[in-house]
């Protein structure tokens, strides 16, 4: 389900709103692409709560001499995460890059090397045979 409105507004951090609000900008995405989006701006949430949590492992308190327990698991999961919104983000640019191309180049007729193109090219060897 695509949240919209206040709901979904409300429920992202700082990180994520801002995500939101910078790739909304351009215009409206494909319904597929805002649900990629809506992921990319919990996992940019969830960063900002993985970082939170190793600045406070990694200052030493009065009770231990630093930081206490592994938490070697926390750092793999927030490469995974990084990885995945940099895949996702990058997904999403490509496809308001393309577009956006699309709104503003005039159309032109392409010819290309696809099934379309080779039965097109068929069709008309077969009008000029029949003559």
């Amino acid at each position: 389900m695509i949240m919209e409105g206040a709901d979904f507004m409300g429920s992202l951090g700082d990180r994520g709103q801002r995500l939101w609000d910078e790739m909304t900008a351009g215009g409206q995405l494909p319904p597929a692409h805002l649900v990629l989006l809506e992921e990319a701006c919990r996992i940019a949430d969830r960063l900002d709560v993985m970082d939170a949590i190793i600045r406070r492992w990694s200052e030493p308190s009065d009770e231990d001499e630093g930081g206490s327990g592994d938490i070697t698991g926390l750092f793999a999961e927030s490469r995974q995460q990084a990885t995945a919104l940099k895949g996702i983000v990058a997904e999403i640019r490509q496809v308001q890059k393309a577009s956006g191309a699309a709104l503003s180049a005039p159309a032109k007729k392409v010819r290309g090397s696809g099934v379309a193109d080779l039965s097109q090219k068929i069709a008309e060897r077969r009008r000029k045979a029949q003559g």
